[in-house]
């Protein structure tokens, strides 16, 4: 069988499908990723095949309409409107050439992640079934709604009356945690992150708690000045609750936090997938990668609302499921956070939270019991 799984140029979009991906491949299956040019060598790293998009800058096609003219920032409550019509453009931009690569290819099944609309819309003209591999909480449908009406004409062109509806959703949140309504085939989530050397201090015994910061590339490229004030702070003072530190950054933005005070481990980007199991707290900013890392982990967590793509949402899921504290943002005191990771630190049940809902991933299909089991469905 030949699986084509189509990902927006972001790792947090590519490392939730990668081990059903590394799953089908063990199975014998033949897998290929589609992706933008300027990010196939991040599939390359994950030791996948890739079939390189032209180019397209994220930032253009979330900033500017098809004319070329700037989008508004719009407030709050437009926030995932605005980003859908982004995802909508990125999806027109590579219709054609995803289309094209399925008839040459041939795939018996594509895969996409919820935002990824170029191969939903290519598998529906092309007849080939098609999965949405969830990354956690499922998206606000508004998103969807928004990309379906920036594809208005690729839609008429096609013939549909409509964005295609998925063979399947693959849905690998944790019940509690996943938003109301929100439906499809559970399985297992395994965090993962990607290539990287494990540090030396990663094993070695703890005698105090770890307390991970962790804000990506996205977010010190948005807001640099008043994070890196903010990161630096909480790295001065976060030790004195009797913790060890370690940050989770951009090396390019990593420089700028240099010298490393005592009780802090490391600054840079950190392999999460081994580091967050290691946690008592995690401190970010409701990414979803982040998020369920920290879920599968039973770590609780202290969340920074940024009004970024779905994570407003996220946070929202998470102090509702209470798996943690979220606080407004970056324009907050920073003694704030030092007094979230303290109650999460002494009070024993926002610990035990999170391990009962990482235990409802227990007994879920693995990535490897499903990709047996689409053997028998598509091969």
């Amino acid at each position: 069988m030949k699986v084509l799984v189509c990902s927006t140029p972001l790792l947090g979009h590519l490392n939730p499908m990668l081990p059903l991906s590394w799953g089908l491949r063990a199975e014998g299956h033949e897998v290929l990723v589609s992706t933008d040019e300027g990010f196939a060598p991040r599939v390359l790293e994950r030791g996948l095949p890739v079939a390189a998009l032209s180019p397209v800058a994220l930032q253009e096609v979330m900033a500017r309409d098809r004319g070329g003219r700037p989008v508004p920032h719009t407030p709050e409550a437009d926030r995932v409107w605005r980003s859908g019509h982004g995802w909508g453009r990125l999806g027109a931009r590579h219709l054609a050439e995803t289309a094209a690569l399925m008839r040459r290819w041939r795939p018996d099944l594509v895969v996409t992640d919820p935002v990824e609309f170029a191969g939903p819309l290519a598998a529906a003209r092309l007849g080939i079934p098609w999965i949405e591999h969830g990354w956690g909480i499922r998206p606000s449908p508004e998103f969807a709604l928004a990309a379906e009406e920036e594809l208005e004409p690729e839609i008429e062109q096609f013939g549909l009356r409509g964005l295609p509806r998925a063979t399947r959703i693959l849905d690998t949140c944790s019940p509690t945690l996943q938003r109301p309504g929100a439906s499809g085939d559970p399985m297992r989530h395994i965090p993962v992150t990607g290539p990287a050397e494990l540090p030396g201090w990663l094993d070695e015994p703890r005698r105090r708690p770890l307390v991970c910061l962790t804000f990506g590339s996205l977010l010190p490229s948005l807001a640099p000045d008043r994070l890196r004030a903010l990161t630096s702070w909480l790295m001065h003072t976060l030790p004195a609750l009797g913790v060890e530190v370690v940050v989770g950054i951009d090396p390019a933005h990593a420089e700028a936090l240099r010298p490393v005070p005592p009780g802090v481990l490391s600054v840079g980007w950190q392999p999460l997938d081994h580091v967050v199991p290691r946690c008592a707290v995690l401190v970010h900013y409701g990414a979803s990668g982040t998020t369920m890392a920290a879920v599968a982990a039973g770590v609780p967590q202290v969340v920074l609302t940024i009004p970024i793509a779905d994570a407003p949402d996220n946070a929202r899921r998470i102090e509702a499921a209470g798996l943690g504290i979220v606080l407004p943002g970056l324009d907050l005191a920073a003694e704030q956070v030092v007094a979230a990771c303290r109650a999460l630190l002494t009070e024993p049940s926002w610990k035990a939270r999170a391990a009962g809902v990482a235990a409802e991933q227990i007994g879920r299909p693995t990535p490897g019991e499903v990709a047996a089991e689409f053997t028998t469905a598509f091969g």
